[in-house]
């Protein structure tokens, strides 16, 4: 029975905010990858693929015996086009990650490294939301979503080959629009990025977030008519990381700068606008309702006559309100 992973999402975010950010890690255990990025500066140099294994191991029924099958001679021997990443966040991955006084020095810099590790983990875990564990993603080398494998975790290694197999041709189908984002001119090549945005995912764009940005780069004008969305996406994207850092002034500040693009529609600002008072209220105190109230204004300001108006405009009198009562 695969294990739900939704009650560690808690935990990988109080785990977030301890640790800074890692440096790139070589190849662990059993020819896996730590991290994201040793693995995809690997599958760079190898022009491989990657195959993302996340476990519990030891805390669910499967991890365990799923991770042995998968390394098992008849398993590898089918995987040299890709590079493996496996990502354990069982209760024992997290207790090597604590540094005590009594360990040795060489004992307290591996705990350092595996928190370390950890914390890329955890950040990757946080944009990809595994539902259950184990599980397998398959993304291009350029660290492109490409699926999330149909797994029982109980296959043997014929039943997880067979898995892998059936999405190999998404995976080859994501190469070949890759391919066209590299040749053509600037808003050809938009037009392809646009196929792979759109073949993604709304839940995995991040995980093309350097596509979109350079979709952003090469049609300033919007002249395509399309930048709205990838300015939406990154936009996300930057208050995501933000969120994950502990950074609540830098989710505002991307919301409020979402804002004041020229490209967004009347209503896209005011949603913007509306995100940047919503992470205030969520992550300051009384202090900030100045701020709040301005952010919530601009938001009523962009589109007047939204259907959301109404409701925004009751937020600025509370607010207000608000300020009043304390005061008196």
């Amino acid at each position: 029975m695969m294990k739900t992973f939704r009650k560690l999402a808690g935990l990988i975010f109080a785990f977030a905010t301890l640790f800074a950010a890692a440096p790139v890690f070589a190849l662990g255990n059993d020819g896996f990858y730590a991290d994201m990025d040793s693995a995809l500066a690997a599958a760079k140099k190898s022009n491989k693929d990657l195959l993302v294994f996340i476990t519990q191991d030891g805390e669910d029924e499967l991890s365990a015996s799923f991770m042995q099958t998968v390394r098992s001679k008849e398993v590898q021997e089918q995987l040299g086009n890709y590079v493996s990443v496996w990502m354990d966040f069982s209760q024992k991955a997290f207790e090597s990650t604590v540094v005590r006084d009594t360990d040795t020095a060489e004992v307290q810099e591996s705990a350092k490294q595996a928190a370390d590790v950890m914390q890329k983990n955890s950040q990757f875990a946080a944009l990809i939301n595994p539902e259950f564990t184990p599980a397998v993603y398959l993304f291009t080398g350029e660290g492109y979503y490409v699926s999330h494998l149909v797994l029982k975790g109980d296959e043997n290694a014929d039943g997880f080959i067979a898995a892998l197999k059936t999405d190999e041709y998404k995976l080859n189908a994501l190469h070949q629009m890759v391919a066209k984002t590299k040749t053509g001119k600037p808003l050809e090549k938009v037009a392809s990025i646009d196929e792979i945005f759109e073949a993604t995912q709304p839940e995995y764009r991040f995980f093309i977030i350097d596509l979109v940005n350079t979709a952003i780069s090469l049609d300033k004008k919007n002249k395509t008519g399309l930048m709205n969305k990838y300015i939406i996406t990154r936009t996300e994207y930057d208050a995501m990381i933000a969120f994950y850092n502990n950074d609540a002034p830098a989710a505002v500040n991307a919301y409020a700068l979402a804002g004041k693009n020229k490209l967004l529609s009347k209503e896209e600002k005011q949603q913007a606008y509306y995100m940047a008072a919503t992470v205030l209220v969520k992550s300051s105190g009384p202090e900030s309702i100045p701020q709040i109230v301005d952010f919530l204004q601009k938001s009523l300001d962009a589109a007047p006559a939204s259907k959301n108006a109404p409701q925004i405009k009751e937020n600025i009198d509370y607010f207000k309100n608000y300020n009043t009562e304390k005061g008196k």
